[in-house]
């Protein structure tokens, strides 16, 4: 009996065995303790299948520091010191020692405002046999040359042009007053730093290294997903962009502070604090339920229909689901307490020419429940409400419409998931849903999965995320069809947590990715105090809406006030 040789090859200089393609990569820092999310980093690249460290080495070079970059290092430990005390993403590591792997030094040499490593640098990065570079330098390199590396040097950046190693990282977004931050990969190999992913979170408005940790909470895993797409090695490299929404015009496009980008900076983190500690003008903001009936097919919403269902001042009330059962009308929504750490599920019934029912108690668990997703699949009732405290998805079954629900199925479990929001194609079931990483905002990244049942086993889309963009990737409502276009609710959640809807046309769906483009913005304002608007939804004739609303304390009433033209 002949024994199975490993099958290997040499694929673009990369070597390829039992399928699996090894990927030697190599770390290139300026400084020998760098900050510990650095080793995080390497970390999880480490856990790809086929990837294995080789080298490090540390580029050294006299550093020059103007003026306003040194009166940014003291304002960053003056930040460290009132906001960042106890967290430990940036605080030094000795990389060398924990990664068990002597250091090589090379001189780098410096050239205007990047670096290049000298004849004798290169020829030691060369000797390497590295096919990747990890690049950790709060200056970024000139562009390194192919014979390098030749899969290239990827850097990690907060902003256009800023190395997430540098302290102003996340700074400039701060000083113009940047909704949000842009955290990519790009390659220093490439010309003009090509990138390779790219993610739009929501900016930490007081905090400049409140801003850059955000950032390099979900950044420290870029490494590990682009490794894993170029592992697969099935044409789709290199990745496109993640973020489906272009880079805002107004977006900051400064490397390096200035004592005018510091003033700026520091005007509006004194006007924050300020803001902040101001008393109440007694204005209470409370989410509300608007509706209405309509044989229309509009994409929008016409805000002059609506009728208003109003909570109690001491509560709110969204997140609504139309639901339709024999003819009948219901909306399914989240009731939450003011000061309760968690919301149960409550229904009412609707009316188009009389005033609604009492709302009543649909489902109450130890943890909190928001975002009913109720569908019908073979004549039964089902319902997915969020469930991310529990860290699950869970299926909940009708056993006696509208108010009796019990648990049929964990449809996820162990996951930071929100939102959860199911179509039915044609040959399968996809599920819609928002998860986050560890220490990472739920808004931020939008996951696909498929089953050929509602009930399971869920697939993970092996591109997920699939979009990594704040403003358009939690999803606020069920998808819907016109005239034979696919259409998915979108919230946006840059300015503030659900500020407001994206109308999103689905460009193509299946197992290859998945594309939209926004058509229609659904944004607060047509009232003087609506604020907020983060969930839409139709069945059939009714199409409901959830706003937040400024109140005035003195109007507050103990009672709901429903279905009021206002």
């Amino acid at each position: 009996m002949i024994a199975n040789r490993p099958h290997q090859k040499v694929d673009d200089g990369i070597l390829v065995d039992d399928g699996i393609r090894q990927i030697r990569i190599g770390v290139l820092l300026d400084r020998s303790f760098p900050e510990r999310w650095v080793l995080n980093c390497v970390n999880q690249a480490l856990t790809v299948s086929g990837v294995k460290l080789t080298a490090l080495v540390i580029a050294s070079e006299k550093p020059r520091q103007s003026l306003p970059v040194r009166l940014h290092h003291l304002f960053d430990k003056l930040d460290e010191h009132l906001r960042c005390r106890s967290e430990r993403l940036l605080a030094p590591a000795d990389v060398a020692a924990e990664l068990a792997l002597p250091p090589l030094h090379v001189h780098a040499v410096r050239q205007g405002d990047r670096w290049y490593p000298d004849e004798a640098g290169i020829a030691t990065l060369r000797n390497c046999e590295v096919d990747l570079w990890f690049c950790f330098a709060a200056v970024p390199p000139c562009r390194l040359p192919r014979p390098v590396s030749s899969l290239g040097a990827w850097g990690i950046e907060i902003g256009e042009g800023v190395p997430a190693t540098n302290v102003w990282a996340g700074a400039a977004e701060l000083s113009v007053g940047s909704p949000v931050t842009m955290v990519s990969v790009v390659d220093y190999a490439e010309a003009a730093d090509g990138p390779l992913y790219r993610s739009f979170g929501a900016t930490a408005t007081n905090s400049p290294r409140r801003n850059r940790l955000r950032a390099l909470c979900k950044g420290v895993s870029f490494f590990k997903r682009l490794l894993e797409r170029l592992a697969l090695d099935n044409g789709t490299w290199p990745p496109g962009l993640r973020a489906t929404l272009p880079t805002p015009a107004r977006y900051p496009r400064l490397p390096a502070p200035t004592v005018s980008a510091l003033a700026r900076l520091s005007w509006r983190l004194a006007a924050n604090w300020v803001t902040h500690r101001l008393p109440s003008q007694r204005r209470l903001e409370q989410w509300q339920i608007g509706y209405y009936f309509t044989d229309g097919n509009e994409l929008g919403c016409q805000f002059e229909r609506l009728r208003y269902l109003v909570p109690p001042g001491d509560r709110a009330w969204a997140d609504p689901f139309a639901v339709e059962y024999h003819g009948r009308y219901f909306i399914f929504f989240e009731e939450q307490l003011f000061g309760a750490r968690k919301g149960h599920l409550m229904a009412i019934e609707i009316f188009e020419d009389a005033e609604p029912g009492e709302a009543q108690l649909v489902l109450k668990r130890p943890y909190h429940l928001s975002y009913p997703f109720v569908f019908d699949w073979e004549g039964t009732l089902y319902m997915i409400p969020e469930t991310a405290q529990n860290r699950t998805v869970e299926l909940y079954r009708c056993e006696e419409f509208p108010y009796r629900w019990r648990l049929h199925q964990v449809l996820l479990d162990n996951v930071d998931a929100v939102d959860t929001t199911l179509w039915r194609g044609e040959d399968r079931w996809w599920m819609f849903v928002n998860v986050a990483e560890p220490s990472v905002d739920n808004t931020d990244e939008l996951h696909l999965y498929w089953s050929t049942t509602p009930f399971g086993p869920w697939t993970a889309h092996p591109q997920n995320p699939l979009l990594s963009d704040v403003r358009c990737a939690r999803p606020a409502g069920p998808l819907f069809s016109r005239g034979g276009t696919l259409y998915r609710p979108s919230q946006d959640c840059s300015v503030v947590y659900g500020h407001s809807v994206l109308i999103n046309r689905v460009e193509s769906l299946g197992e290859d990715g998945y594309r939209e483009t926004a058509v229609r913005r659904i944004a607060p304002g047509w009232r003087e105090d609506a604020v907020r608007v983060h969930t839409v939804c139709e069945n059939k004739r009714l199409r409901v809406i959830d706003c937040m609303m400024r109140r005035s304390h003195t109007a507050v009433r103990t009672k709901p006030k429903m279905g009021r033209l206002e």
